[in-house]
């Protein structure tokens, strides 16, 4: 999987008259079964079986720290595995490189955009979705949106872009429950080789952040902070590094 961002060194090829510059990150350790327990049960099958269905919209919606954007690069790491090119664009961080950026992203088997309320009322953005769209569409590729409400809500300026939106399955993505927070701990502990007492386990559900993505990355901060240390996690030692990493250890309003 793929994630594209302005202003970088790496060159992509594009049929737009000029090149662009692009910043190719790897993507983050994000895997679907992050999404455990009962509260996500229904948005993950619903994600798993639009996942084998070749030229098929889906659409999310959910307050900010509810996963969406986790949701969407567990979901392109899933299809990487299953060998289908896949990439995601976060569109609030390519405005400024202009629509232009769109062409030729209609290659891609799986195409994933996030936070696509970021182009409302930005006529010539919202021109650029509607033209991907078609061109998607006539090669079978498959697109999975990201937003915080849902297409009809959004202030879109372009019916026919509302229109296209329309289309997809529509899925709203669960406020994290403690049940998935602490199942989502324990998948990433294990894939850490982590054996986590109950008062870490429960401490660490205490202090980390709610939205998927930025929990796992504390729990990236204390594995690296581990290893460096040479200690196992233990409630003061979690403690000590949680307060180190300022806002990232705090817990998430979201």
């Amino acid at each position: 999987m793929q994630r594209l961002m302005p202003h970088c060194r790496q060159k992509t090829s594009m049929s737009v008259g000029k090149q662009l510059l692009l910043n190719v990150r790897p993507r983050p350790d994000a895997q679907l079964a992050d999404f455990a327990g009962p509260v996500y049960a229904p948005v993950l099958a619903a994600v798993r079986s639009w996942l084998g269905l070749p030229g098929s919209l889906l659409y999310l919606y959910g307050e900010p720290g509810y996963g969406r954007s986790h949701l969407l690069a567990a979901l392109c790491a899933e299809a990487e595995q299953r060998g289908l090119s896949a990439l995601v664009l976060s569109l609030p961080e390519v405005l400024e490189a202009g629509p232009e950026l769109l062409v030729g992203l209609e290659q891609q088997a799986i195409l994933a955009l996030d936070d696509v309320d970021a182009v409302a009322g930005r006529r010539d953005w919202e021109v650029g979705l509607f033209h991907l769209f078609n061109r998607a569409a006539a090669q079978g590729g498959s697109m999975i949106f990201s937003a915080a409400a849902p297409p009809g809500q959004l202030g879109l300026v372009l019916p026919d872009l509302v229109s296209r939106l329309g289309q997809a399955a529509v899925w709203s993505m669960p406020r994290p429950d403690d049940a998935s927070r602490e199942a989502l701990v324990l998948a990433a502990a294990q894939r850490r080789g982590w054996v986590l007492d109950a008062d870490v386990l429960r401490y660490l559900c205490q202090r980390l952040p709610r939205e998927p993505g930025r929990l796992l990355g504390g729990l990236e901060a204390l594995d690296q902070a581990s290893l460096a240390a040479g200690r196992r996690l233990t409630v003061p030692f979690v403690r000590a590094c949680l307060d180190g990493l300022g806002e990232l250890g705090a817990k998430d309003s979201g």
